[in-house]
């Protein structure tokens, strides 16, 4: 079970990894997909204390990144996302987790600063292949319940020439703190 459970979290962040570079705009559905994995993870791998300890993490990474956001230091998917991955992790993984999200933030960033044409027409590549997928599986627009309109329909007014897709340096991140540090020794 915990092999399941381990392997949708890291699906579930590849493919938020994988809208925000394509849409830069991350899928509140995946969002709430991760939250419901880690409510059916929590109970069968952690203790009272350490649940309390991932939701105080929650709280904590919620305040800090809705700042953030307020601010305009960060965008609204990025603040949530942060928020909701962090939940995972606890006080005892929460700095490598950052650690980890900023380094994968500064390699993209510099990704973007040497290969910025080829880096969008990868993104519009992806993005074009999904919205194939969604006119032929139109079932799988679904994933964007809840998170407003944007360039799932067709546009792409959003992307501006600096912008870089946090979201992917969250989703390494994550990806990889799981992966050095397993989520069942919290």
């Amino acid at each position: 079970m915990l092999f399941i459970i381990l392997a949708l979290f890291i699906l579930i962040h590849i493919l938020i990894g994988v809208y925000d570079f394509s849409f830069y705009r991350i899928p509140n559905l995946l969002l709430g997909a991760l939250l419901v994995l880690f409510g059916l993870y929590a109970p069968l791998y952690l203790d009272f204390s350490m649940m309390m300890n991932s939701l105080v993490v929650f709280a904590v990474m919620f305040v800090i990144s809705f700042t953030l956001y307020t601010f305009k230091i960060i965008g609204a998917g990025d603040a949530k996302y942060v928020t909701t991955a962090s939940i995972w992790f606890g006080f005892h993984k929460i700095v490598p987790f950052l650690f980890f999200v900023s380094l994968a933030g500064g390699v993209l960033a510099i990704i973007y600063l040497v290969f910025r044409d080829h880096v969008g027409r990868l993104s519009d590549w992806i993005w074009m292949k999904i919205q194939k997928a969604e006119a032929l599986q139109p079932r799988l627009q679904n994933v964007w319940i809840g998170s407003g309109t944007g360039p799932e329909k067709g546009k792409r007014e959003n992307i501006g020439p600096r912008m870089i897709p946090y979201g992917v340096a969250i989703a390494v991140g994550s990806i990889i703190t799981l992966m050095i540090s397993p989520i069942t020794h919290l």
